[in-house]
């Protein structure tokens, strides 16, 4: 394993990084809020205090938090933008939504939003899962001396058979990844006298579902009220987390790790001991908070397996040094509300796709820094291939990358490039939540502007996120310039040519053909 002198590392230049090839760990967690954890400064001080994540906010002292962090506005399209590093237009990403694009409702008792019958276009079909053409992050890794490893939720592989499945993509190691979107259970059950997770994760979690023992609850400094109760599945993926880099630890390749937890997706269940502490602070939402708390708990074992990787009690063998944290979520919250951001999960408003985003490096990232640069999901890819040093990187041809590298502001957070503008095109319908739009996030004279295009109502709206977080001033009528100019920017991302460029532009009812690109104001 290769490991870097911090001092080196401080004054390195992106060119020696390179050289190292650091450990990178995307630790993603699934509908997790922007401003659900308690680091002040991801959250820019607006998290409640219903939220307490002591190993995050000290994560955040440590490491450098973006304020403006993007994914899509629900789990499987962000999960495939990060693996392919494309947007969903791109043919071998063909991920929009979860499932479909003709879900006009989902469930009993939820809110209906446009019926088929009074819709206006036709969605395409979508896939469900990246392309096995596609070259995934970890395929791209590898062919960089990377060893890979993936644990959890994966959700963008297998629907449609074996060929994108984890291990047949790039993935060395592959703990409970397929096509499933959560988890079916969060405590494990005893059945025929053997204990499992029933229904989780391909049965790979099951030879961690023992009860707690004495041991085990000493080692992880867990009350000693938990001996002999059914496991919780934070606990058996913190196992399999310890398991993995223990193993990884001993290669002399550095590796990349997708530590993607299935907290805290419903159903909303905490272990006994963190719903019992959360009900002192969180009153109603206690189970929520107590869920979120495992995810903090996995962050400690995360930090302790690399300061000790064979556990032995003897730090000598540390990889903390030359490991890349970054701690983010797939979307926005759906459990609670994400105030002052408007909307939830599955929603293109901040509240469904702005995301907590932490990195943390010790010796390279300056401690307790903060940037408002925008990063988007698709940006993971090629930032994780730079600190690679892109000895080899995918065909732009065959397979271009949308996202940009943020591996130069990790060093130097306040001299950093501002990125180009962050775009996205939903062809389809989900329930109340999305219809047929397109959006941009952009920098226009200083100020942060986001637009957005209604294919339903033919209408734009467009606010200022420098001023108002919430959105809820239109400044069309009141900014005409800016709205024309970001309006043009859509149409002319959309109307890109490029042998891979896709966009699925839903049906006109009434004329049966395609809707096209939003209009230009």
């Amino acid at each position: 394993m290769k490991v870097f002198l911090p001092l080196l590392l401080a004054i390195s230049s992106i060119g020696l990084i390179h050289a190292g090839q650091p450990n990178i760990i995307l630790y993603m967690v699934d509908d997790l809020g922007w401003n659900h954890i308690s680091a002040t400064e991801v959250t820019m001080g607006t998290h409640g205090s219903q939220y307490r994540t002591p190993h995050l906010e000290q994560l955040a002292r440590e490491g450098l938090s973006f304020t403006h962090a993007y994914a899509q506005p629900n789990c499987a399209p962000t999960r495939a933008a990060m693996l392919s590093g494309q947007y969903p237009a791109r043919i071998h990403n063909d991920v929009y939504v979860v499932q479909s694009l003709s879900r006009f409702s989902r469930g009993k008792g939820k809110a209906k939003g446009i019926t088929k019958e009074k819709a206006k276009f036709i969605p395409q079909k979508q896939t469900e899962d990246v392309a096995p053409e596609a070259i995934t992050i970890a395929e791209a890794l590898k062919k960089n001396g990377y060893a890979t490893a993936h644990i959890g939720k994966y959700h963008v592989g297998g629907h449609e058979g074996d060929s994108t499945m984890p291990e047949n993509v790039g993935f060395d190691i592959n703990i409970g990844g397929f096509s499933q979107g959560h988890q079916p259970t969060c405590f494990s059950k005893e059945v025929d006298g053997k204990w499992s997770f029933p229904k989780v994760g391909l049965g790979h979690f099951d030879r961690w579902a023992a009860p707690y023992d004495e041991g085990y609850v000493e080692k992880h400094g867990l009350p000693k009220s938990l001996i002999g109760s059914p496991k919780h599945i934070s606990d058996a993926v913190g196992d399999a987390l310890d398991e993995t880099v223990a193993k990884l630890a001993t290669n002399d390749k550095p590796f990349y790790l997708q530590f993607h937890t299935y907290a805290v997706h419903g159903p909303v269940r905490a272990r006994p001991d963190l719903l019992e502490a959360a009900q002192e602070y969180a009153k109603e939402k206690a189970q929520y908070s107590g869920f979120i708390a495992s995810v903090d708990e996995n962050l400690k074992r995360m930090r302790e397996i690399l300061a000790d990787p064979n556990q032995d009690g003897d730090e000598s063998d540390s990889i903390a040094a030359n490991t890349l944290i970054l701690f983010t979520s797939d979307n926005g919250g759906t459990h609670a509300a994400n105030t002052p951001l408007k909307g939830i999960k599955g929603m293109l408003s901040e509240g469904g796709i702005r995301v907590p985003l932490i990195a943390h490096w010790p010796g390279v990232i300056p401690p307790g820094s903060v940037s408002d640069r925008l990063v988007h999901c698709l940006d993971y890819y090629p930032t994780c291939l730079e600190l690679a040093g892109a000895r080899w990187s995918p065909d732009p041809d065959e397979h271009p990358l949308d996202g940009e590298s943020f591996a130069k502001v990790l060093q130097d957070p306040d001299n950093a490039k501002p990125r180009e503008p962050i775009f996205y095109f939903f062809p389809g319908y989900m329930d109340v939540r999305a219809q047929p739009s397109a959006s941009i996030i952009d920098d226009v004279k200083g100020k942060r502007y986001k637009l957005y295009y209604e294919y339903e109502a033919d209408a734009w709206q467009l606010y200022c996120l420098t001023d108002d977080i919430s959105e809820t001033e239109n400044l069309v009528a009141a900014k005409p310039d800016v709205a024309s100019l970001l309006s043009k920017k859509i149409h002319t991302w959309l109307s890109q040519e490029h042998p891979t460029w896709n966009p699925k532009y839903p049906t006109v009812k009434k004329t049966g053909k395609s809707s096209g690109p939003p209009p230009v104001l």
